[in-house]
């Protein structure tokens, strides 16, 4: 699900690269801006036929149209480490159910601030954040997710907005689920020695090279990268016995890739 990310007082949502689907991370400082957020979000999808969930420790004060409360507690179990793969399966069969029942799809404003509290906790929800991107590119399933940057600070936030197509939080680049035969997944933002800690961490939590010989990121909207990141890429293949393609890639990347001895990452330009 997506999360809702406010810093410095900011609520405004960056777009993000261009994308069908609608997975938000806002990160929030002020209960008030997230709420404003989240009205509007909602409201998006009362206007498109969906049915609509508020997941949260406790109930907001109003609500726009027929929006179902949940408590976080019935939705997550919390206190422990989720399992990624169960969670968005309970997601994909409420989807289908709302389809089922006559609505265009499920969209679900989650603040799930108490899910992340313990580093464990932390680097399994930034692997379902990953997987719940794919499936909101695969299906009629929209969400926010929210978290308190007050409790959980800056860097807990960017691991986890740099799994969503559209977040407020300052993150350098975005991992995000693209359509298969455009890749893997999609590497956008720009890359550099500030984002190596963050790269490596989504690298490793989207757990992209399991059961696969190649890992292809569609690079389309990778406006910069310094030769330290494509190493870093290139040493992630070697890790894991795959070879990292970027495709649709800046001719600039592939300049750069060019200048150095990568064994296992091939960069391929746009046509």
């Amino acid at each position: 699900m997506a999360a809702a990310c406010a810093y410095a007082g900011r609520v405004s949502i960056d777009p993000g690269p261009a994308s069908p689907h609608a997975h938000v991370c806002l990160a929030y400082d002020d209960p008030a801006g997230f709420r404003a957020q989240a009205q509007g979000f909602l409201a998006e999808g009362l206007a498109a036929g969906e049915r609509l969930w508020y997941i949260a420790p406790k109930p907001p004060e109003s609500l726009p149209g027929p929006v179902r409360f949940v408590a976080v507690t019935d939705a997550y179990p919390t206190g422990a480490v989720i399992d990624p793969e169960a969670q968005i399966g309970e997601y994909a069969a409420a989807t289908a159910e709302a389809l089922a029942g006559g609505y265009t799809g499920l969209r679900v404003v989650a603040d799930v601030t108490p899910l992340v509290s313990t580093p464990a906790q932390l680097a399994t929800f930034t692997r379902y954040e990953h997987l719940a991107d794919r499936l909101i590119c695969d299906s009629a399933f929209a969400a926010m997710c929210a978290y308190d940057r007050r409790l959980l600070g800056d860097d807990a936030i960017a691991q986890l907005a740099a799994m969503h197509a559209r977040t407020n939080a300052d993150v350098p680049f975005r991992l995000t689920a693209c359509p298969p035969a455009t890749g893997t997944a999609a590497l956008s933002g720009e890359l550099d020695l500030a984002a190596a800690d963050l790269l490596a961490g989504a690298l490793e939590r989207a757990g992209l090279a399991t059961g696969r010989a190649e890992v292809a990121l569609d690079a389309s909207g990778l406006r910069f990268t310094d030769h330290r990141s494509l190493v870093q890429l290139d040493d992630y293949a070697g890790r894991h016995d795959v070879t990292m393609v970027l495709r649709r890639a800046p001719a600039a990347v592939s300049r750069l890739a060019g200048l150095l001895d990568l064994p296992r990452l091939r960069v391929e330009t746009a046509r």
